[in-house]
């Protein structure tokens, strides 16, 4: 009885969206078919997100199976759609973060630049320069004044700041575009191939990567590290052996739950973090480009208005030379930087999600990001 039951137990094959020829014969025809054909019938999975289902676009015996990921998570789950933060919801949390970010920082840059000029108004009366009434007078008329300009600038700060982070969020989307469908081809018409066994390998893949891999790595690049963290959390306490003890992932030794937990974030936020922070080193070398070349138009501008004389013309044309190539210098040597301080942000921010989902996966994975962000970017400027 249990050995005729296994016998005609069919195995379970999971694979994600339709078959291309759903619309000629529908899902019962498909099953019904492939029954009909001794293979066993495909169990549908469909997705959390834009990217979550992609169409196979597979017909007859080529079938093709995903695998599912070892947290249970369908491959490229947490990928975002190339609009969904214009979406209502998404876009009120955004905008709403953006002005805290912007309001908090600049109330503790104005605390802190007024403690550091009480700082001097007292030295300056410990010195006898001016008086205990003079300093007074002094420190309100520095509060009202910069806490004026700073009030007015505010508006323009959020508004800057909310059209980079809409930059970067949109060239997240586009490098993300690039790379599922161009490098890694595993999107569209193009990803196709990859879920039909021996196709890729007759089409050939521009990246040389087996189908698995390359899935593997886009879904590494796309993945949520709130998420994420949260995932990792649950799946190593549960696969505690003793109290607070698990088998490491790396070398199969027994280590401490927190610390695997670090382990597997860092590289989960390492990958993660590469596309949001070359998005925004994009947008920050385009607003470095931006600026010096509206200087230098603005500054050639002025050298054309003030050429008095033709003799002139000869020693300016000279002195225009030696001032573009010190300019260029300076413009190289600025870029380096920026990419510099950037690649140290993205390690930092990386080992502060780590750091961070140990003691909170994940807020705590976030906050711990945006401190390793921000800690970098001080030591850097």
């Amino acid at each position: 009885m249990g050995g005729s039951c296994n016998d005609r137990t069919p195995t379970l094959r999971i694979v994600l969206g339709a078959f291309g020829n759903s619309s000629e014969h529908g899902p019962s025809s498909a099953s019904t078919a492939a029954a009909t054909a001794g293979e066993s019938p495909a169990a549908y999975i469909l997705g959390t997100s834009y990217f979550a289902a992609p169409r196979l676009g597979v017909t007859g015996n080529r079938r093709s199976a995903l695998k599912l990921n070892k947290d249970g998570r369908v491959p490229m789950e947490d990928r975002k759609g190339p609009f969904d933060h214009f979406r209502p919801k998404s876009l009120v949390l955004s905008t709403l973060r953006v002005t805290t970010i912007n309001i908090s920082t600049t109330l503790s840059n104005y605390f802190s630049d007024q403690l550091c000029y009480e700082q001097k108004i007292e030295e300056m009366v410990d010195s006898g320069d001016i008086t205990p009434v003079e300093a007074d007078q002094k420190t309100e008329e520095w509060e009202s004044q910069e806490w004026q300009l700073r009030m007015n600038a505010l508006p323009k700060k959020i508004g800057h700041a909310l059209i980079r982070f809409h930059s970067c969020t949109a060239l997240m989307r586009f490098y993300e575009l690039i790379m599922a469908r161009y490098v890694l081809r595993v999107d569209g018409d193009v990803g196709r191939d990859l879920f039909v066994p021996g196709a890729a390998t007759s089409k050939g893949n521009s990246s040389n990567f087996s189908q698995e891999r390359a899935i593997d790595i886009m879904d590494k690049l796309t993945r949520d590290p709130f998420q994420a963290a949260l995932r990792t959390s649950q799946i190593l306490h549960n696969q505690e052996h003793a109290n607070g003890k698990v088998i490491s992932s790396t070398n199969g030794t027994e280590t401490t739950t927190s610390r695997e937990i670090a382990t597997r974030m860092f590289s989960t936020c390492i990958w993660a973090n590469i596309i949001p922070f070359l998005a925004e080193l994009t947008v920050q070398q385009g607003v470095l480009m931006y600026g010096y070349g509206a200087y230098y138009m603005a500054k050639h501008k002025r050298r054309k208005k003030h050429e008095a004389i033709e003799a002139g013309e000869s020693k300016c044309d000279e002195l225009d030379k030696h001032e573009e190539a010190a300019y260029a210098l300076s413009l190289f040597f600025r870029s380096c930087h920026l990419t510099v301080a950037r690649s140290a942000s993205w390690l930092v921010a990386s080992a502060g999600g780590a750091a961070g989902s140990v003691i909170l996966p994940g807020w705590g994975t976030v906050l711990g990001i945006q401190i390793g962000d921000a800690f970098a970017g001080a030591l850097f400027d």
